[in-house]
């Protein structure tokens, strides 16, 4: 008989692990799609990829697959321009042991980070992130090393021109032109195009049109070279450079070429920022007013576009990751059953062999019925027990100003977000954010203490809301939020 037992729960584990086993085949599939959508730069499908490939790594407990797809999904989300959203997915990719034990994610992930405060012009911290991403490179091999270390040093190049550091720039870019020739194929024509622009860039700068024109040239040898198809960047700086010699008119050749470019290639966000320079090159140097308002339509109709698209993904992004937290819990109970199952059938397989050897029939199924009802109020407990931390979760987040502090809030609280959107349908997610801080009560110091700003910029912010939603002077902030709909469970007062 135990024999018997042995054998049939080796068979149950062997089921399971073919079943997660074939799941994982099918989310490296999935993976691999994903990376083939980023390459080909399709954004929108490599988030969506990246998502499902996730919803499916939490469902099946695949601590590989969900540090991957949260990696994609950020990267996705980078280039979209959404930074707290991609984030909060590095942040996530962290918490895996696959993250802790793969020093090449790590390093990558790390350069995500750097990129997303350089997109928010956290610069100090987009500098520390590069740093860090270096130190992981050194136990890196081969080319994936070389690689690493290049868009390390590209970044900081980019990290201190904004800062205006110019001689740091031509350190980290002279580190790039070093191992630069250890880089072989098209990658290496794809990174020395990137590199001989900065340097044509930071000597328009520096007004060394020479050594500008030199470097810029080189960078149009590479192009033609290697038939690189993005080079849009290197015409923009072209036409910057001749607008620093003082050729107004000479410029606007290049410019057009940039500007073709993106538009063969596809990148709307380029096209809509040369589309806004182009319409006040024209306004400020006088070149012809239907000029410039012609290319100010276009910018308009562009920007529109894209603005719209951005808040669907967004929406995207929030309905998604809300369905990852569902679908993460329901997985934890799917495993707790899981076992419960498990016990149950061990637990019968025990009843039927007492009752052959003892026939003490109604004290095995007395002793099941406990079993199970203990199952049952231990599951109930855990239960309420996530329910009462829900609050306490959200408070925590927004205490650290953590990314995912709307999310959750939205998730707990949907009805005041509608209430606000009523007002206006466009409010923004930092204003949404006060806005939640606002109805848990958060004092002004409070919220200038977890949001690390002033004190005097919350003040304003209040008063700039008050006037958006009608708020009278005499009426308090945050009571007129917490009172906004009556429905709502109100939370418990801050102090």
């Amino acid at each position: 008989m135990k024999k018997r037992i042995l054998s049939l729960i080796l068979l149950l584990f062997a089921l399971k692990t073919i079943a997660n086993g074939s799941k994982e085949k099918e989310i490296d599939s999935i993976l691999n799609q994903t990376k083939e959508l980023h390459v080909a730069a399709k954004m929108a499908p490599q988030l969506e990829s990246a998502i499902k490939a996730l919803d499916l790594s939490i469902e099946y407990g695949y601590d590989e697959g969900k540090a991957k797809a949260h990696f994609w999904a950020a990267d996705a989300l980078l280039n979209i321009g959404l930074f707290k959203e991609a984030f909060s997915h590095l942040q996530q990719i962290q918490t895996t042991d696959y993250y802790k034990k793969e020093i090449f994610l790590q390093s990558e992930t790390h350069r995500l980070k750097g990129r997303v405060y350089l997109g928010l012009r956290l610069l100090r911290q987009a500098i520390r992130e590069f740093h860090l991403q270096i130190a992981s490179t050194g136990s890196l091999k081969g080319e994936i090393q070389i690689k690493s270390y290049l868009h390390a040093y590209g970044n900081l190049s980019t990290a201190y021109d904004w800062l205006g550091q110019a001689d740091s720039v031509l350190k980290y870019s002279q580190f790039q032109l070093d191992i630069l020739p250890k880089l072989h194929g098209k990658d290496s024509a794809m990174i020395g195009l990137g590199v001989y622009d900065d340097l044509g860039t930071l000597y328009t700068k520096k007004g060394d049109f020479a050594k500008a024109k030199f470097y810029l040239e080189k960078s149009l040898e590479l192009i033609e070279q290697n038939k690189i198809p993005i080079y849009f960047n290197t015409y923009t700086y072209l036409g910057s450079l001749e607008q620093e010699k003082g050729n107004i008119k000479e410029a606007l050749p290049y410019f057009y070429k940039s500007l073709a470019n993106m538009q063969a290639v596809g990148d709307r966000n380029a096209m809509r920022n040369q589309y806004k320079f182009l319409a006040e090159y024209y306004q400020y140097y006088k070149l012809g007013a239907n000029k410039a308002s012609e290319y100010n339509i276009h910018y308009n109709q562009l920007n529109d576009s894209l603005e719209n698209e951005n808040k669907q993904v967004l929406d995207i992004v929030l309905n998604q990751i809300l369905k990852s937290k569902d679908i993460e819990s329901a997985t934890k109970v799917s495993k707790s059953v899981a076992f419960s199952i498990m016990a149950f059938v061990l637990l019968v397989i025990v009843i039927a062999f007492f009752i052959r050897r003892s026939r003490h029939n109604r004290k095995v199924l007395d002793e099941k019925e406990g079993a199970l009802q203990e199952t049952k109020n231990t599951n109930r407990a855990l239960t309420e027990q996530i329910g009462e931390n829900k609050f306490n979760n959200l408070v925590d987040l927004a205490k650290s100003n953590n990314p995912e502090f709307l999310i959750l809030f939205t998730d707990l609280y949907p009805e005041f977000i509608q209430a606000l959107k009523t007002f206006d349908a466009n409010l923004r997610s930092t204003e949404l954010e006060f806005c939640a801080m606002a109805f848990l009560n958060f004092s002004t110091k409070n919220i200038s203490e977890y949001t690390f700003v002033t004190i005097r910029a919350v003040q304003v912010r209040k008063n700039r809301l008050r006037k958006k939603f009608d708020i009278p002077s005499d009426v308090d902030f945050n009571n007129w939020m917490r009172e906004l709909v009556d429905k709502i469970d109100q939370p418990e007062v801050l102090e």
